[in-house]
Order: C-alpha cells, then structure tokens, then sequence
C-alpha cells in the first residue's frame, strides 16, 4: 500500500464521495514508479506455468486445407476445442513444423473475435446452436487470459495479436 498522509487519505475519499475525478498528480502517490510490475488478482487465477503445462493437445481435425504451396505448407480449418489445437499448434512450432517462409517458427498473425460475456446463446444458419456466451466475471477472464498465455507463446517475436473491435 503507498504510504499516503492522513490528509491525502481524507481528501481521496473526500473527491470519490462527490464523484469527482482524482488530480492527476495523485498517480505517483497511489502508483508510486519505483513498482513497475502490477497484476490483476482474482479468483481461480491460473498459473502461467500450469496452463502451458496441463491443456491438453489433440489431434487436429482439418475442416478444409487451401493454398497448397510447393513447400509442402498449407492453410488449415480446423474444427474443434480452440484451447485444444493452440497446444497442438505449440507441440508443431517446437518440433519445426510451424515454421514461416522467412525460417521463423510459430504465427506472424493472430486476429480473434472473443465472446465478450454477453450471456446470450447465438445460433447458426438452419437454427442450430452456434455458441453459448453463459460465462461472465472472473471465470470470463480467465477464459481469455488461457487463450491469450498460449496465443503468445504461438507468436513468433516479431508476431501480432489483434482483436475484433466492436
């Protein structure tokens, strides 16, 4: 915790009670910039460690392959758990087999369209259930936070993550 006067505490609360916004000199006193490392605490917070280790990797099941180049590499669809293949994709970049034109190994490119809790199920063309967005709050985060630990590791180091912008 910083270490505030009793008058900064007094005044603090005095400006959140009335709704106003805090001075902006206030950031070095709540954030002091000798901590240069925060993070996002909450309830069943995995270790990164652990969602590396223990998400299972499957075997992909290859919807449509295209753009077959003579270099034997191929776009893929995959059909399945995303989670799932992500560590699937992660065993091929460690044994060389998700490599880039340019020898680099993993994803240049990651473009993603996340749930965004809305708690709504979302159907598909002829009626059938496309996809249940139920889960909100920390579990939500979670859900992504998993995505993204294994989405970076897939990156190569010049890779880019990008989100659907609503």
């Amino acid at each position: 915790m910083p270490n505030l006067s009793e008058h900064h505490r007094h005044h603090i609360i005095e400006l959140l009670e009335q709704g106003q916004d805090l001075p902006p000199d206030y950031k070095h006193l709540l954030f002091p910039p000798e901590r240069q490392e925060y993070e996002l605490v909450y309830a069943g917070k995995e270790r990164e460690e652990d969602i590396l280790a223990e998400t299972l990797a499957v075997p992909l099941q290859a919807v449509k392959t295209f753009g077959n180049g003579g270099d034997g590499w191929h776009n893929l669809l995959i059909f399945g758990d995303n989670l799932q293949a992500m560590k699937t994709l992660l065993q091929w970049k460690a044994e060389g087999r998700l490599v880039n034109p340019d020898g680099s190994r993993g994803v240049k490119l990651v473009y993603i369209d996340p749930p965004f809790a809305t708690k709504q199920e979302f159907g598909g063309n002829e009626g059938e259930r496309a996809y249940i967005d139920k889960i909100a709050g920390a579990q939500f985060l979670e859900f992504l936070r998993r995505r993204i630990v294994l989405l970076r590791e897939l990156l190569t180091p010049d890779g880019t993550l990008d989100f659907i912008k609503v």
